[in-house]
């Protein structure tokens, strides 16, 4: 060493590291003696008898609570039990097509036909269906006068021709069971109708009514003009829910979501809680703990022999196979540490576990504790079926607990009815809703981009004025100077500002792209959306009530897909519940409008 100089370190790590990635040989347990082993295992006193027995049963104190209420849109309404939790968030305002509402007024016809004919009422049925035509009457939209109304007609293809066909000829069903409803009373009938009903036939037609509005109500759930749990400005599901205690406290639970569709115990958090009288509220359950076990498991003894059908030395688990390796090493180390206890726990209740004790066969209890503590307190560990602390500053986390939210079991899908694409496009410093779907009108979805290249034929512009417009002038000019171009109509602009009552924050607002047609109404010069995902606040007659912004975290770089269809379930009690639903899913990266302004173009280009 020389003096002066600092000597040289050299440090070295241990690190468990497998040899191979096969567990053949490590299983086989080779050995050349067999006596030998259990001399060692006897040295060890691997044989000699503990003071320890098998469960024999666990008693578990728990307390109870039960789904009481939901409130969406700051809206608190009762939970019914009798439909799917996710049904009831994720239900919105469907708009039938008119080939189906004018199937459920001919049902209703027929229906009051048949209830006059059981209960002897001799009457006209077809006055009654012209007063019913009358007060709700399949209109084929548009207004005479209105350009952008009548090009859309034009462009809606076979709905549209559909709908023009059914005008005059028939009762709104749909209609008339939203405005008559189940507790409608007789003179909440149109006075029409009640003056076409015959002396006699008073009761018959109310039960009518009462059963077509029902009808109407299974068919298909509809929360109508009711507030929904869809936030627009999230592109998500956003609502709470309340769980009432047997004690008379009450959790408070806040739930998003929107993401895959349905409602699962991983979509809500713990918002608030107000606790009740204590005492008397827990109740106890005695039950046979039982083994944790699996199909092909290795016996817990070491000469048993073992099924066949399972070959544990074939696994290939390499370092980033943490699910086999777990899976593994349960099944290799700790397949008999663990008991299973069965309990019956209600959809839509939220049980707090207080305590398990286990007696063996000696008759010794021990009180089992939870590994984790209350859901969310530990960073490093996770609990299933448990509800967490929300971000905010709030109530501490809830004990240990079971939350089985009453959601149905793989709903089915319907085909796509409307879908818009947010996109960044950077050269216009601006997001686009792209509809890429829009309704058909026969239930069904069209292609948003040929519906909107109808459209613009249909008002192609009688001027040559318009940006992107033909060259008409006779100039003998070689180039041509452009204010801008335009989009297609299914392309509706988002711009950044800042939020209302904010100069910090960034949203996007819903805008407009102009249509250069002369002569059209104020409220048509302006381009509007088609689905409902995106005319919020914008009347039947393109008339927008107020602005409407998208957070703009919502739409990354790789855009967001939201998508509309109808979802059907079939719930516990076998009833089938259809309604209106919407889903979102990521993009595929940032497109282009083609949106420029002051161009200079040669003509030969053109």
């Amino acid at each position: 060493m020389i003096a002066g100089c600092e000597p040289v370190r050299v440090w070295s790590r241990l690190e468990l590291r497998t040899r191979q990635v096969e567990l053949d040989r490590v299983l086989q347990a080779r050995t050349a003696d067999p006596l030998w082993m259990l001399t060692r295992q006897w040295q060890f006193g691997e044989f000699q008898g503990d003071d320890t027995g098998s469960a024999v049963s666990a008693s578990l104190a728990r307390t109870v609570g039960a789904l009481t209420e939901l409130s969406v849109d700051g809206t608190a309404r009762p939970y019914e039990p009798g439909l799917p939790l996710d049904a009831q968030v994720e239900a919105l305002a469907l708009a039938l097509p008119r080939a189906v509402r004018a199937r459920a007024g001919s049902c209703l016809l027929a229906d009051l036909a048949r209830r006059w004919q059981q209960a002897g009422v001799t009457g006209d049925v077809a006055a009654a269906g012209r007063a019913l035509a009358a007060a709700y009457p399949l209109d084929p939209g548009g207004g005479a006068g209105d350009a952008v109304a009548q090009a859309r007609q034009r462009c809606a293809g076979v709905g549209g021709r559909v709908a023009q066909a059914l005008a005059g000829r028939g009762v709104d069903g749909v209609a008339a069971a939203r405005a008559m409803p189940a507790s409608a009373a007789w003179t909440d009938l149109p006075a029409g109708l009640r003056a076409a009903v015959p002396a006699g036939g008073q009761t018959a037609t109310l039960a009518t009514v009462h059963a077509h509005a029902a009808w109407v109500r299974e068919l298909f759930l509809d929360p109508g003009t009711a507030a929904d749990a869809w936030d627009g400005a999230a592109l998500g599901y956003r609502f709470d829910a309340t769980v009432g205690r047997p004690d008379g406290g009450q959790v408070h639970m806040r739930g998003a979501t929107g993401a895959t569709g349905g409602v699962s115990w991983h979509d809500l958090d713990l918002a608030a809680r107000t606790q009740g009288t204590p005492g008397g509220t827990s109740t106890v359950a005695v039950t046979m703990p039982a083994p944790a076990q699996f199909a092909g498991m290795p016996s817990p003894r070491w000469w048993q022999l073992e099924d066949a059908a399972v070959s544990l030395n074939r696994l290939r688990a390499d370092a980033g196979d943490l699910t086999k390796l777990v899976a593994t090493e349960f099944a290799l180390l700790y397949s008999n540490d663990w008991m299973l206890i069965g309990d019956v726990q209600d959809l839509g209740t939220l049980v707090e576990i207080e305590g398990i004790v286990v007696t063996d066969v000696f008759g010794h209890r021990t009180l089992v504790r939870a590994a984790t503590g209350g859901s969310g307190t530990d960073w490093a560990g996770w609990d299933l079926f448990s509800v967490s602390p929300g971000r905010e500053r709030g109530p501490g986390p809830l004990e240990q607990h079971l939350w089985a939210p009453p959601s149905s079991v793989r709903p089915l899908d319907g085909p796509v009815l409307e879908e818009v694409v947010f996109v960044r496009d950077e050269a216009s410093n601006a997001v686009w809703a792209v509809e890429t779907r829009i309704p058909d009108g026969l239930g069904g979805g069209r292609d948003g981009a040929n519906v909107a290249r109808q459209m613009t034929a249909a008002l192609a512009p009688a001027t040559s004025e318009a940006p992107g417009g033909p060259d008409t002038s006779t100039s003998d000019a070689r180039w041509r100077y452009r204010l801008g171009t335009t989009v297609p109509e299914n392309w509706i602009p988002f711009l950044p500002v800042h939020g209302p009552h904010s100069n910090r924050s960034v949203v996007l607002q819903r805008a407009s792209m102009p249509r250069f047609t002369p002569d059209l109404p104020p409220n048509r010069v302006r381009v509007r959306p088609i689905t409902s995902i995106l005319r919020e606040h914008i009347t039947d007659d393109d008339t927008q009530l107020a602005a409407y912004y998208v957070n703009e975290e919502e739409v990354s770089r790789a855009g967001r897909v939201v998508r509309g269809r109808l979802r059907r379930a079939r719930w516990v009690d076998g009833r089938s519940v259809v309604w209106h639903a919407r889903d979102r899913a990521s993009g595929r990266g940032e497109g282009n409008s083609g949106l420029y302004f002051d161009l200079l173009k040669p003509r030969a280009a053109e």
